[in-house]
């Protein structure tokens, strides 16, 4: 049952969505391949290995970028089983914290306004 059922409410949603949809494609792939390549990169050259050997479908970047973004223990646990985050914050760079924290604002802005409008409007 939708709670919003006029066509002018759908169209600001289909808006909003597509809108939210591209910072959101732009910054992931940034961090991707600016910070989380870069920080891959560098310990390679120290001899250390890929903090993370599994990645499903690009879901490492989120790790990194909720690892560097939000250094607080409240906000990331230090023992994330996905990557080592230590190693991972001792290697990004003030740039990679703010690509970081901006792909997870634009990204998680996508995600609340994609599935509450949704299910306002009954997709």
């Amino acid at each position: 049952m939708a709670l919003i059922t006029s066509t002018y409410s759908k169209d600001i949603y289909y808006i909003l969505v597509g809108v939210l949809f591209i910072p959101t494609a732009i910054t992931w792939i940034s961090f991707a391949r600016l910070s989380m390549a870069r920080i891959e990169r560098e310990m390679h050259r120290d001899g250390l290995s890929r903090p993370s050997p599994w990645d499903a479908m690009g879901a490492r970047v989120l790790w990194y970028a909720t690892a560097i973004a939000f250094n607080s223990p409240r906000l990331h646990r230090a023992d994330e089983p996905f990557i080592d985050v230590a190693t991972v914050r001792r290697y990004a760079k003030p740039f990679d914290r703010m690509l970081g924290l901006v792909f997870l604002i634009s990204g998680y802005s996508f995600l609340v306004v994609g599935l509450v409008g949704g299910l306002l409007i009954g997709l």
